[in-house]
């Protein structure tokens, strides 16, 4: 499979949302939905940002909506809307595709000033109401909002450094592609674990994999190593046993 995401991210829009990744962050106090304005903005976003097998979905929540924590996070509180993504079991890389688009609606809504956090489980099922076929599944949601407090870069991530997750002599790296491990390296994934692997391949090919359960946060770390991308390219996607989730191939 190949995609595009030339459509996804014009050139002029790139330097804006690499700008919201330093912001980013997970929020997890909101003093309530987006304004108009705002509202507006994400619904265009949610409508325009689409791939295959992956879409997403404004909707209205209550503050009973988001459960008790995991791990010592705290419940988000105050959050009135969310966007759901919605995959097709229809499509095998759905999950890759979710990842790139549910972080893009991020860093978009990051760019308003406003709040986000990924939730893959500790939220209310039932209580969505959005319309699905008969193929499709609520993947995660992500909270967006006003955040209680206004958005700041974080003195600190807790991430590990490139070399944890970059092989061969990446430091030699072509300087597109160690920007791309550092928007890389601040991403978000499930419980800060950064399961992907980053290395350059055949003809030049820039490698993002990971086990076959992380996909979702594949997704997410192409989705920024894309901004930094700007060398006409394509993104291949594996379908045989041993074939890397995903790579850049430049045309």
């Amino acid at each position: 499979m190949i995609i595009s995401l030339s459509t996804l991210f014009a050139p002029s829009s790139k330097e804006r949302l690499t700008e919201a990744v330093k912001l980013r962050t997970s929020c997890r106090s909101y003093r309530g939905a987006p304004a108009i304005a705002d509202f507006s903005a994400l619904s265009y976003y949610t409508s325009r940002y689409a791939l295959p097998g992956a879409r997403l979905a404004l909707l209205p929540v209550d503050d009973s909506f988001f459960t008790g924590t995991l791990l010592g996070m705290k419940r988000i509180t105050g959050c009135r809307m969310v966007a759901a993504v919605i995959i097709s079991g229809d499509e095998p890389r759905a999950r890759i595709h979710a990842g790139i688009l549910g972080e893009a609606f991020v860093l978009e809504a990051t760019s308003l000033g406003l709040g986000t956090c990924w939730n893959t489980g500790t939220y209310r099922r039932k209580n969505l109401q959005t319309a699905l076929s008969a193929n499709e599944m609520v993947l995660c949601v992500i909270a967006v909002g006003i955040p209680a407090a206004p958005l700041t870069a974080p003195r600190t991530r807790h991430r590990k450094p490139p070399e944890h997750f970059c092989r061969g002599q990446w430091r030699e790296w072509p300087e597109q592609l160690l920007t791309a491990a550092v928007l890389v390296q601040q991403a978000p994934s499930a419980m800060n674990m950064q399961p992907w692997t980053l290395y350059v391949g055949a003809e030049g090919a820039f490698v993002v994999d990971a086990n076959e359960r992380a996909q979702l946060d594949v997704g997410i770390a192409l989705c920024h190593a894309e901004l930094a991308l700007t060398i006409p390219h394509t993104w291949h996607f594996g379908t045989e046993r041993g074939d890397p989730l995903a790579w850049a191939k430049v045309k």
